[in-house]
């Protein structure tokens, strides 16, 4: 078997590294190296899980605190040894390394079990997933179905999530999986309930480990699922896939899987919520006489008449010709924002031409300018 590398230089990462940076350096790898932007690389899934292992244990300050001190040989004790996981691994297998996905399965007393009472906690659920997509403006105005591909932690199949081939129940806790202490202190005796330290709050002690799953009853899976996308979902929104997370603790649901969208900028089409914004050139001779000109839409083009004498900002409006409501009826508008273009190169005999115009024009043939100033008429595009 091929030894693991050191998950510092997985995420190109020094030991020193905050917090901060091991996230930053996951998501900006686990997006190079995610299968659905590797088509046909099959070492891509592979790079992948290694990258979510590396993350998920120096994101958790107490498997980082472990890794750091023993690295990937981890000791490990006989049966009932100490305070180690099943098997006597201090990381608890897979289940612990992920423990930011799962939690404790039996956690920190309350304050019932401090003083006697039962003390059991509910088990973990699941850690939640997410997952970038990434649409055109074009693709995010229509209703869509978009196959992904998300990295999932499950129960192992190999053993149902047990960790083993082979159990027994703990001689410790009796199967319970949690053992009851009594202390003394200035109050008289407490009595707390905490995880049997001999089977990890299992119940059972495993005797052979599963291959599968390495004794931590779960497993890293790439999954592919297929989302639907509402026509005019906007860039940053999520989509939620109930109980399509991680996996829980034992007894406990799966988390949920969070589908966000990133939606690219379109190079002629500005979007301001429901509503487009298009920049239209047109040359001041063009913004003088009039002229007709084709804009671009969602689903083409479409002509819009400039008026002799437009001025720059102006905005023609085209209703119904923006984005679709996101579950609603109706569609917002596409707005036109003339840009007028003056020339910056001209030959003698059109300055010639030019000069003669200025030479008989007057106040008149610049009176109003429109009435509003340019900086009025931009504001008034945006809402």
């Amino acid at each position: 078997m091929a030894s693991k590398r050191d998950y510092y230089e997985v995420l190109g990462l020094s030991r020193e590294a905050s917090e901060t940076e091991i996230k930053k350096a996951y998501r900006s790898l686990a997006r190079e190296h995610h299968p659905d932007a590797n088509p046909g690389d099959h070492g891509a899934e592979e790079r992948f899980k290694e990258l979510t292992e590396a993350y998920e244990v120096l994101s958790s300050p107490e498997a980082r605190r472990a890794y750091d001190t023993y690295g990937h040989q981890v000791p490990r004790a006989g049966a009932g040894a100490g305070p180690a996981g099943p098997g006597g691994d201090p990381f608890g297998g897979f289940q612990d390394i992920f423990e930011a996905f799962f939690g404790d399965q039996m956690g920190d007393s309350s304050f019932g079990s401090f003083f006697g009472g039962s003390g059991g906690r509910a088990p973990a659920r699941g850690g939640d997933a997410e997952v970038d997509v990434e649409l055109t403006l074009k693709e995010a105005a229509l209703e869509t179905e978009r196959e992904i591909k998300v990295q999932i932690i499950k129960e192992c199949s190999g053993c149902d999530g047990v960790g083993g081939t082979q159990t027994r129940q703990c001689e410790t806790c009796g199967g319970a999986g949690a053992v009851r202490m009594v202390r003394n202190s200035f109050l008289g005796q407490m009595v707390s309930t905490q995880a049997c330290p001999t089977c990890g709050g299992r119940g059972r002690v495993i005797e052979i480990v599963c291959e599968n799953c390495r004794g931590g009853g779960r497993v890293s899976e790439v999954q592919t699922r297929s989302i639907r996308i509402p026509a005019g979902i906007e860039d940053g929104m999520s989509i939620r896939v109930s109980g399509a997370g991680h996996a829980g603790a034992r007894g406990a649901s799966a988390g949920d899987l969070y589908v966000r969208m990133k939606v690219e900028e379109d190079p002629e089409l500005m979007r301001d919520g429901d509503d487009l914004i298009h920049r239209m050139r047109i040359n001041f001779v063009e913004a003088a006489l009039g002229t007709q000109a084709e804009v671009p839409t969602l689903e083409g083009t479409s002509a819009v008449r400039v008026e002799p004498g437009t001025q720059p900002g102006t905005t023609v409006v085209l209703r119904g010709e923006g984005m679709p409501r996101l579950r609603r009826r109706g569609r917002g508008d596409l707005k036109v924002v003339v840009d007028v273009m003056v020339p910056t190169r001209i030959t003698g005999e059109q300055r010639e031409l030019l000069e003669r115009f200025e030479a008989a024009s007057g106040e008149e043939t610049y009176k109003n300018g429109g009435g509003e100033s340019f900086f009025d008429r931009l504001r008034s595009v945006f809402r």
